[in-house]
């Protein structure tokens, strides 16, 4: 296990209230205190809202309907022609996994049941994956839960049926994939750590145990793939090879984080993650170069108010990171665009124009951001920014 050096180198809980903020992941692990120096501090990125400046980015088309009623978390892939984008509808019986097409333009085109049984399934992720769709979400089994995947076209036309990939003993296993040249990682949590594996066709090839690993994210940029998680108090980052190699992970120690997120951009890789070390959540940021030299941490959250999960895209000239926040009143949901040097370009815009908006979830087109979140009452909703 190596360290990094700074600057040298639920379904319970996703139904909480809409009024509440801090403290809301009751049914998520506690990271642990933090403290250390090298995990404090922070410089202020995502300041946003003085008006001193534009925004780097700008609402092309805000709040567009994609399905109305009871769905929540969201998640996002752009085809190349249009978005897919998958979430948790509660309206039937508290857990179906939805599938929905809409065009570059935001128009929807088609909506699938990828999965309706009677049991609750949540914590749904939408992947491209070669030439078409994968969908993964978890099952409720017990004190435990089982990672599950159906597949479908670019088209969002279901193939095959649903299959499960693995039995978690963990209440919440929050499943997550992305592919590369090497394949298709897929990262759950699980009783006493997290795992990762490698996906063929519709089963695991091999899987590696992470322990004491929570809340596990992968990303690929077809080529190159990373992996993050938290464990105690500390962030660890790996870079995955072949199957049969093994990980170096690096540590980050200092922290008290939750739901950290990666995504590469050229020869970096940034992750941002949730932090609670001054009270209220916060997000923060930091960037790994190929040789491991990492940044400072940058706050990328503005003010004092809770800021919550937090999504990640990289447009080839910047890193766009959105989050919900509580701003003097309700959520909402807002994407801040940062440097390389994780300094704000611009300002923040405020994607979900002022509705209560939770759950945000990003895609890159290669010229706009396809922002889908959760609008309080009203479903899933989806914007479009056009960003530099």
């Amino acid at each position: 296990m190596r360290h990094w050096v700074l600057g040298s180198i639920s379904a319970a809980i996703l139904a909480a209230s809409w009024g509440c903020g801090s403290g809301e992941r009751g049914g998520q692990a506690e990271t642990g205190g933090g403290g250390h120096a090298a995990g404090g501090g922070g410089h202020a990125a995502g300041g946003g809202g003085t008006g001193s400046h534009a925004a780097a980015c700008t609402i092309a088309a805000e709040g567009l309907k994609v399905s109305s009623g009871r769905g929540i978390t969201p998640s996002i892939a752009w085809t190349g022609a249009g978005f897919a984008i998958a979430w948790q509808e509660r309206a039937a019986d508290e857990g179906d996994i939805h599938l929905a097409m809409v065009d570059a333009e935001g128009d929807k085109l088609r909506e699938e049941v990828i999965d309706d049984g009677p049991g609750v399934s949540s914590h749904p992720s939408v992947h491209r994956d070669g030439q078409g769709l994968l969908v993964l979400w978890q099952d409720q089994d017990g004190a435990g839960s089982v990672v599950r995947g159906r597949r479908a076209t670019l088209g969002g036309v279901v193939e095959g049926a649903a299959f499960d990939l693995a039995r978690s003993g963990a209440a919440e296993s929050w499943p997550t994939a992305a592919a590369g040249q090497d394949g298709t990682l897929v990262a759950w949590m699980d009783a006493g750590g997290s795992q990762l594996g490698h996906l063929d066709g519709g089963a695991l090839s091999s899987s590696t145990p992470l322990d004491q690993a929570q809340f596990p994210a992968v990303a690929s940029d077809g080529e190159k793939t990373a992996v993050v998680w938290t464990r105690g108090d500390a962030l660890d980052f790996a870079r995955p090879g072949q199957e049969s190699a093994p990980l170096d992970p690096i540590a980050h120690p200092g922290v008290t984080a939750k739901l950290p997120r990666v995504v590469l951009g050229g020869d970096d890789a940034f992750v941002v993650w949730e932090d609670t070390r001054s009270g209220a959540e916060q997000i923060r940021a930091l960037r790994i170069s190929a040789q491991d030299d990492v940044s400072p941490e940058a706050i990328v959250s503005r003010g004092e108010g809770s800021a919550n999960w937090p999504a990640l895209a990289w447009t080839g000239h910047g890193l766009a990171v959105a989050y919900y926040q509580f701003r003097d009143g309700p959520p909402g949901v807002f994407v801040t665009l940062l440097g390389r040097d994780l300094e704000p370009m611009g300002d923040e815009i405020e994607a979900s124009g002022g509705a209560t908006a939770r759950y945000p979830a990003l895609a890159w087109t290669g010229q706009e951001l396809g922002i889908a979140y959760t609008e309080q009452d009203q479903g899933i909703r989806l914007s479009r920014a056009r960003c530099p």
